[in-house]
């Protein structure tokens, strides 16, 4: 039987794409501003940016830079629209701007530790899979032991010639 000569590869933590990670922030921020308003963000609008944060760096740790932001960006926009404001009206007022500069920070620093994280899991892994490498034995090699006849019956035999000569 012949060893497989195939190298093992390092599959790593995907990232999502921008527009994808805009798209599932999008998604996850109207859930979340639902949730938001389900327990109370109505009276307490800190309660539904609680839920919003959590979207933001969520998001902002499984996809890129941009749509860490434009994550954020939606989230901000849900809850200035439909949390601190009524009926879809954005504001940039010091609470709006305060919980836009949270949620814009929030989702970045998350993007940018996914990225360390998946860039170190990745590392290790192929630094795991190259040690392995130098350490095995070469190909059809077998350990003899002096002495022990077993070994040498499990050596693969020489190949054969195949009758033909060069010429």
């Amino acid at each position: 039987m012949q060893r497989s000569t195939a190298v093992p590869t390092v599959v790593g933590w995907p990232r999502v794409t921008g527009g994808s990670g805009s798209a599932l922030g999008f998604g996850a921020a109207i859930v979340a501003t639902l949730l938001g308003w389900a327990v109370g963000a109505g009276s307490h609008p800190v309660v539904g940016l609680v839920f919003l944060v959590a979207v933001a760096v969520g998001v902002g740790a499984t996809t890129t830079v941009i749509g860490a932001v434009a994550a954020s960006a939606q989230c901000w926009g849900m809850y200035s629209g439909f949390e601190l404001h009524r009926l879809g009206e954005l504001r940039l007022d010091p609470a709006g701007r305060s919980a836009l500069l949270v949620l814009l920070a929030l989702g970045l620093a998350a993007s940018l530790l996914g990225r360390a994280a998946r860039s170190r899991v990745v590392s290790r892994a192929t630094a795991l899979l190259t040690s392995r490498r130098e350490c095995r034995p070469p190909a059809g090699s077998m350990p003899v032991l002096p002495g022990s006849a077993v070994p040498m019956l499990l050596r693969p035999s020489p190949p054969r010639h195949s009758g033909r000569r060069a010429g």
